[in-house]
């Protein structure tokens, strides 16, 4: 007679009589033993039940006792926080049915899950059970959202090189030599050649969450060619911009610009101060004491000899600034000043200013230097190039080799200045709202009396005029709470992004500002970063 009898109904195992009856087994080591040799060894065992038979002689439940039963596999599905993913948990049966498709789908419907479900994912899941014990618990991710995919933003192609295209790309003789004096013809343009290609945006691609909510994606901003002088749009193709004149091509941020241009061997006594309303190319060198303003590109393939430059757009000078030697309270005799960006082959006792980005090839000695954006010395993305004294009045952020002497000369970096323009308007700005707010107290104030007016028709006259002052007053809150998110976002982002980069060596000698904070160096630093953080200039290495 067997030990255990298998109840089909309600798939449990059943010990038909009491052990102490049958005299077998003896405790519950040897029943546990019997039922982990029987048919049944997979099945959810009632261990508690089993401990009692043994233990509690006062047992008042009557056989059968159901020591174990049979558990299917079971599927749940969990969606995480952000509905673009479904994992699905699996526990092995034990004894049971074990899990089909069908077990599967119906968990993803109770789950609420709609899009992104991966047929593939599911067979992976479901083949696993096989390989795991009874009971035994495992998850994967069976359904996938996809987020949505932003458009781009309008790009603008150039198709024609400009001077400084020119500049970086010196001829390469018969011999195979490249001889960088001999930078080819003077790039022109005739009328009808195409100079810029507009790229229209794009829409983006829609997503979804896996309960097949839409996530609208955002198209890309659009932008329209800009037509400046010299230029036109093509008639063939309105993403075309064409020159309308003879000139050279000046390149611009969503256009290009076709200047007048006038060439110059030197610019000395014998051509006088250059003032041009168009492009200005030098093949040789700006002499002392000479000025050259522009309102385009001014290219010069020499040297600047203490002269002053000053252009509307980028400023390139192949070897070099060079002024005289000056005392502290001197004046500079080489100034070069641009809009645009300034490359220069190396800069010594100059004063240079970018509104953009300051570019030097190799080193800059005793000079003061200011740019909107970059001011990198040396070439490449890893600069090397050496800062020597001087002064840098103000930049986002610096990139060079050595930063400093050896001999401790003294090298002042200011970056981040703009901070204390910002922190000024948002003083402002919170006088201004101080003053509002005052006068929205005022208006309270005046509705109270207003109320008390015996006059109907003269109380309702001026309760009127108080509502339209204070919903003037409301709007102009609103407008200053909205210039203060502004600043406050501006100040972050500024001291987020102010740093200086040390590739090779810092030495004694420099004094660092980054907004408001300052600190001195008087020993020799390693190649590292230098930045705000939490309101002090912190050091990376």
């Amino acid at each position: 007679m067997s030990l255990f009898e298998f109840n089909e109904q309600s798939k449990t195992v059943e010990l038909l009589q009491h052990p102490i009856e049958s005299g077998f087994p003896a405790s519950a080591a040897q029943l546990l033993e019997a039922i982990e040799a029987s048919p049944y060894c997979e099945f959810q065992i009632d261990l508690a039940l089993i401990r009692t038979l043994f233990t509690d002689s006062k047992l008042t439940l009557k056989p059968p006792f159901i020591i174990a039963k049979a558990i299917d596999a079971t599927v749940s599905v969990r969606v995480d926080e952000t509905n673009m993913s479904a994992q699905a948990t699996f526990i092995a049966a034990q004894g049971g049915q074990i899990a089909t498709f069908e077990t599967v789908k119906e968990a993803i419907i109770n789950a609420g899950v709609q899009k992104g479900v991966s047929g593939r994912a599911i067979e992976d899941f479901l083949g696993r059970q096989f390989e795991a014990s009874a009971g035994e618990s495992y998850s994967a991710i069976i359904a996938h959202g996809r987020r949505a995919k932003d458009g781009d933003d309008t790009r603008f192609v150039r198709l024609c090189a400009t001077a400084q295209d020119r500049i970086l790309s010196p001829q390469v003789q018969s011999d195979g030599k490249v001889d960088m004096r001999d930078l080819g013809a003077i790039i022109t343009v005739n009328p009808g050649a195409p100079l810029m290609q507009r790229i229209p945006p794009t829409k983006g691609e829609d997503g979804f969450t896996v309960f097949g909510d839409e996530l609208i994606a955002k198209p890309g901003r659009d932008f329209s060619l800009m037509v400046m002088d010299g230029t036109a749009i093509d008639p063939n193709n309105p993403n075309v911009l064409v020159a309308a004149a003879v000139g050279v091509p000046v390149a611009l941020s969503r256009g290009m610009r076709v200047d007048d241009v006038i060439c110059y061997d030197n610019i000395d006594v014998t051509t006088g101060h250059v003032e041009f309303d168009g492009s200005v190319i030098v093949s040789g060198d700006i002499k002392d004491g000479m000025k050259v303003k522009a309102t385009g590109d001014i290219t010069v393939m020499g040297f600047v000899e203490s002269a002053i430059v000053q252009s509307d757009s980028v400023i390139t000078i192949v070897n070099g600034a060079i002024g005289r030697k000056r005392e502290e309270d001197d004046d500079f005799t080489c100034v070069i000043k641009g809009k645009g960006s300034i490359s220069l082959g190396y800069a010594q006792y100059s004063q240079v200013f970018s509104e953009q980005d300051l570019m030097i090839d190799k080193q800059v000695l005793h000079c003061e230097l200011s740019a909107g954006r970059l001011i990198r010395v040396g070439k490449g993305d890893k600069p090397r190039g050496k800062i020597i004294g001087g002064k840098i009045l103000n930049a986002l952020r610096v990139e060079t080799g050595e930063l400093g002497a050896p001999s401790g000369t003294r090298t002042q970096v200011f970056i981040g200045q703009y901070w204390h323009e910002l922190r000024e308007k948002q003083s402002q700005l919170s006088e201004l709202e101080k003053a509002l707010n005052a006068k929205s107290a005022a208006l309270r104030q005046a509705r109270k009396k207003a109320e008390k007016i015996p006059s109907k028709q003269q109380k309702q006259l001026y309760l009127s005029k108080i509502a339209a002052s204070d919903e003037q007053l409301l709007l102009k809150l609103k407008h200053v709470y909205r210039n203060k998110e502004i600043l406050k976002n501006k100040l972050n982002g500024l001291l987020k992004n102010s740093r200086v980069t040390i590739n090779e060596l810092m030495h004694p000698g420099v004094e660092l500002q980054i907004a408001r904070d300052n600190k001195t160096f008087s020993r020799i630093y390693p190649p590292h970063l230098l930045r705000m953080s939490e309101g002090k200039i912190t050091q990376t290495f």
